[in-house]
């Protein structure tokens, strides 16, 4: 039994590094609290908490997310820089995710 939770003590203490999912962005952390579940689909739009559904993005990048449907929050506001996440897409790499630049119009998938 002691060795079980020595192996479960020694999981728990080990570091994750967490990375922003944005394409071409650098941003890591080992803190959880220095970056962002980022929504694909909002829950007030019925959008779930499923992995599928979520990103992990950086402060800089979660603040430039854009979504025309949303009502409330900080997805409500268009800026010059603002993005609009599709979802994610399936290559032989792993998946990335698709994005339009909103000042742009292009769309984008790496």
């Amino acid at each position: 039994m002691v060795c079980i939770q020595s192996f479960l003590i020694k999981n728990r203490m080990k570091k994750r590094t967490y990375h922003c999912e944005f394409p071409g962005c650098d941003y890591t952390t080992d803190e959880k609290s220095q970056i962002n579940w980022h929504h694909i689909k909002p829950k007030e739009l019925g959008g779930s908490n499923a992995r599928y559904n979520r990103a992990y993005l950086c402060p800089t990048h979660h603040t430039k997310v854009f979504i025309p449907e949303a009502t409330r929050g900080i997805h409500t506001k268009r800026g010059k820089d603002s993005i609009i996440i599709l979802g994610w897409l399936q290559s032989t790499s792993g998946r990335v995710l698709e994005y339009i630049d909103v000042n742009e119009k292009v769309q984008y998938s790496f």
